[in-house]
């Protein structure tokens, strides 16, 4: 009766115990949605990230980078809220993190929701990040 009681308790804990492993894998992508901030200055520190790729699909901007910060930091993808004077609007985009050192030359990948950033009154907007090709939204 003893081994029973013991094999049923196996059986109902073991699932438990392995859903709650930690496995990267599983982890889901949070998305993030872009910062306005009048006071921002894109150009502040473009040297201390590089921009490896990015890709817009709806109103999400993926971005990779490689700076200086760790996979939970914060990292925010930043406009001040002043369109470029042209044919479609431009509107330049840089990121605002503070360096972590114990993270040196990271990749990290952040999704951004940017439909704030979409010009009212056009139907294309141009996202310009420092060092890739704009991308057309």
């Amino acid at each position: 009766m003893k081994s029973i009681v013991k094999l049923l308790l196996i059986i109902i804990i073991m699932p438990f115990l392995m859903s709650n492993s930690c496995n990267k894998s599983d982890k889901k992508q949070q998305i993030s949605n872009a910062v306005i901030d009048k006071n921002f200055d894109y150009s502040f520190n473009i040297s201390s990230y590089q921009i490896k790729s990015a890709t817009l699909k709806d109103s999400l901007l993926t971005v990779s980078i490689i700076a200086n910060v760790c996979e939970n930091d914060n990292i925010e993808l930043v406009f001040n809220g002043n369109y470029l004077k042209s044919q479609p609007p431009k509107a330049q985009l840089g990121f605002r993190f503070i360096a972590n050192e114990k993270c040196k030359n990271q990749q990290i990948t952040r999704i951004f929701n940017v439909s704030k950033i979409k010009y009212m009154g056009n139907k294309t907007t141009i996202l310009l990040l420092p060092g890739i090709e704009p991308i057309t939204f």
